[in-house]
């Protein structure tokens, strides 16, 4: 019997000596790192991954894939692109929207742009220059729809619709590979998952049928290539890219919009007071000026008194035109300077209400002036253009004036949504048919001026030509702009299929 105690001080027996020596425990795993955990990405900006894809993809097949075939046309496709835009932001941003009058007043009128270049003749000077306008109008709806601004706050109005062309289509393309991870995350949107794979599926199968049903189909084959135009296979791959781009790009754009932070701005400090000694001199010798230039016109112009020398009258307002306009547009930027800085005393007030009633008259010479000249040489699409916007001028006049009794109003909101509308107003007494009836009106002798014309009645739009077909002229006076009209390329507008049915008649 053994009397001592096992060795290892246990009631068990003493492991031998040739056993492993206990191994060390293995090193506890890392306690995670603290540190900001992942964004989360909430469904709108999720949601927002396809539509820009979509915006995108029509943008590349109405515009991009048009840009070779059909450039003189761009216009009304433009015109479709940015009407859709204009839906897709409205759904998408609706809780954001539908409260503010202001933005659905500017939305109104964009959709209304859009609209004439689809009803009307896009062709014309009016339709180019509205394709420019819509973008310019739509980049400043969705700066003040992203927050952050005041009617008043024109200069950050500014800077900002810059920066929506030059900065927030690419700041916020991060927030895109973010809010696609979001939705493939482990566990998670299961729903979108399944919808890239299906895309994913579905777009090779399409490649391989479609070719298949156009060859076996020529009416098929027909309108598949009018939709896909310059999307074969062999340039696939390039516009893909440009769709990629896209859908970065818009993201980016929509997303700073709608999911962005208004920048905190500092209260706004009032600037330097103009001293009231120096707006006095200033005003005054402006003024001055001003009255006997006024005074010139009510003695020659208003009151019909012989010119001097040799001059015409056709001659005077040609030569004098430009330059009132010009003038009559330095007074009001005048009138704001003085009105906003300028040390708010009697004389003040005095001298700027002078300023606006001199500036009337010099606008009435304008009027004048321009009314001279289109008797002496008729109505064409720039001289059309200054009558209305010489009226807008008027009109911000009367504007000025109110906001020197009233503070609180938006002087320059108030006179961009002015002219916002002012313009789509002179869309829509159509501008080109206005010309026309006015020089067939108006001259001595209809036929002999359509004939000394022919060449520039030959470049109006589609809307004059239904003019010209409804004047009460010879067949043979209209032969010339009818034959040249019939060889012509089409549009896709509601007036041109209306004037190539008239023609076929």
């Amino acid at each position: 019997m053994n009397e001592y105690p096992p060795a290892n001080g246990h009631n068990q027996p003493a492991a031998p000596f040739y056993t492993n020596p206990p191994q060390p425990a293995p090193y506890p795993a890392a306690p995670p790192t603290p540190g900001k955990p992942p964004r989360q990405y909430a469904a709108p900006e999720r949601a927002l991954v396809f539509v820009a894809l979509a915006v995108a993809i029509l943008y590349d097949r109405l515009l991009l894939a048009n840009m070779g075939r059909a450039f003189r046309h761009l216009p009304f496709f433009s015109a479709i692109f940015w009407l859709v835009f204009l839906v897709v932001l409205y759904l998408f941003y609706w809780k954001r929207l539908r409260a503010n009058k202001i933005l659905w007043l500017v939305g109104g009128l964009t959709a209304s742009l859009c609209s004439w270049n689809l009803f009307f003749d896009y062709q014309s000077s009016y339709g180019s220059l509205t394709c420019l306008v819509i973008p310019a109008v739509l980049m400043g709806h969705c700066q003040f729809l992203a927050g952050g601004h005041k009617l008043g706050d024109v200069a950050a109005m500014a800077l900002s619709w810059l920066a929506g062309w030059v900065v927030k289509p690419f700041s916020a393309i991060p927030a895109l590979f973010g809010a696609s991870r979001s939705m493939l995350a482990k566990g998670k949107n299961a729903t979108a998952k399944k919808v890239f794979i299906g895309v994913g599926i579905a777009i090779p199968l399409l490649l391989i049928i479609l070719p298949l049903l156009s060859s076996a189909d020529m009416v098929f084959g027909y309108y598949l290539d009018e939709i896909f135009y310059g999307f074969q296979l062999s340039s696939f791959v390039g516009h893909l890219l440009l769709v990629a781009v896209g859908t970065l790009l818009f993201y980016s754009f929509l997303w700073n919009i709608g999911f962005a932070e208004p920048r905190q701005k500092s209260p706004a400090k009032r600037g330097r007071q103009i001293d009231g000694i120096i707006s006095g001199i200033v005003l005054g010798a402006v003024l001055a000026v001003y009255l006997f230039f006024c005074t010139v016109q009510f003695t020659y112009l208003f009151a019909g008194t012989g010119l001097p020398g040799d001059m015409t009258y056709s001659e005077y307002a040609r030569e004098g035109f430009a330059q009132i306009i010009v003038i009559c547009g330095l007074n009001l930027v005048i009138f704001g300077i003085f009105l906003q800085y300028g040390k708010k005393r009697r004389v003040l007030a005095v001298l700027l209400g002078g300023l606006l009633a001199l500036t009337a008259v010099m606008l009435a010479s304008g009027f004048v002036r321009l009314g001279l000249y289109i008797e002496n040489y008729g109505l064409t699409w720039l001289r059309l253009l200054s009558f209305w916007f010489m009226v807008y001028m008027a009109v911000v006049l009367i504007l000025c004036a109110v906001r020197m009794a009233r503070e609180r109003i938006a002087l320059i909101a108030v006179c961009a949504i002015v002219l916002l509308a002012w313009y789509a107003a002179l869309g829509y007494v159509n501008p080109d048919a206005l010309i026309l009836r006015y020089n067939l009106n108006n001259s001595k002798n209809a036929e002999a001026w359509l004939e000394d014309n022919n060449n520039y009645v030959s470049y109006l739009s589609d809307d004059a030509m239904l003019v010209l077909l409804e004047q009460d002229l010879s067949p043979q006076a209209m032969q010339t702009i009818i034959d040249s009209r019939r060889n012509a390329v089409p549009g896709y507008s509601l007036a041109s299929h209306r004037l190539a049915k008239r023609l076929e008649e």
